[in-house]
């Protein structure tokens, strides 16, 4: 006798995969390609911009073990287009194995591409792997924010027992121009002096474009503005920045200001709701 297939239930998994093409036609960013199955969607919002809002919905309501989501999206030459969610992605509980989303994104010529999600909560005793992959060129420019919330602050909830793995590598001209590999288990042993203390929001802004190190003062100047633990650092046509905080809200406040005075564009409406 099988164990798994005779005694262990079956627990249904989300399934979800959206492809996004973009092109530039007249000053006008045109979606160009869509495809969406299982819990995977995406809305382009009116904002009155030439530059569209695409928010991302995931129907399942989050990620848990055994789920897979992958979302790939392409720009033609001098396409622009703001990449968002819905609302923060919650990482639940997983009872069997890693959750695991996959992002790719290709940028063409003169193409720029935001990369702007809301928070990812991880919840106690979750487990998820994650990787994002972006082809660009010299002249495309990619601006993303990615931030991680420990555990639910509202219940005072504390991180035991959990499992992330991230993987970014950006490739510019197919060589690789930045790469970063994060995994995070058991948040609750990094309260010490020399990891996060008592910060439970963390977040990475990544820009890389031709002018990305010009931008530096810029950004150290809004970083500044907010209180909360953070630096950033230009080289090589890309700039990061890095931002800690013991609050939630603090930091998403912050990420808010931050992509509206970097970027000199409104935040994505959803942000505000």
């Amino acid at each position: 006798m099988k164990l798994e297939a005779d005694i262990l239930p079956k627990f249904q998994r989300a399934r979800g995969r959206l492809e996004l093409g973009f092109t530039s036609k007249k000053n006008l960013n045109c979606l160009s390609h869509l495809h969406q199955s299982g819990c995977l969607k995406a809305l382009i919002p009116k904002n009155y911009s030439s530059v569209p809002d695409v928010v991302l919905i995931n129907t399942s309501g989050g990620i848990t073990g055994g789920d897979e989501l992958g979302i790939n999206v392409g720009l033609s030459p001098r396409a622009q287009v703001r990449l968002t969610t819905q609302t923060a992605e919650r990482v639940y509980k997983s009872n069997h194995g890693f959750g695991k989303i996959e992002l790719k994104f290709d940028l063409k010529e003169e193409s720029a591409l935001d990369w702007l999600p809301q928070e990812t909560i991880l919840f106690d005793k979750s487990a998820i792997k994650r990787e994002i992959t972006v082809r660009m060129l010299e002249t495309s420019s990619l601006f993303m924010i990615e931030s991680i919330i420990l555990g639910r602050d509202a219940m005072g909830e504390r991180l035991t027992n959990n499992l992330f793995v991230d993987q970014w590598r950006i490739l510019r001209e197919k060589r690789i121009t930045y790469a970063e590999s994060l995994k995070l288990s058991n948040a609750n042993e990094l309260s010490g002096f020399a990891t996060l203390g008592q910060n439970k929001a963390l977040a990475t802004l990544l820009y890389v474009a031709p002018n990305a190190e010009q931008k530096l003062e810029r950004m150290r100047t809004l970083l500044k503005q907010h209180n909360l633990m953070s630096a950033a650092s230009a080289w090589d046509g890309k700039l990061v920045a890095r931002l800690v905080t013991d609050c939630p809200q603090r930091l998403r406040e912050t990420l808010i200001s931050i992509i509206f005075k970097f970027r000199q564009k409104q935040v994505p409406r959803v942000w505000l709701i």
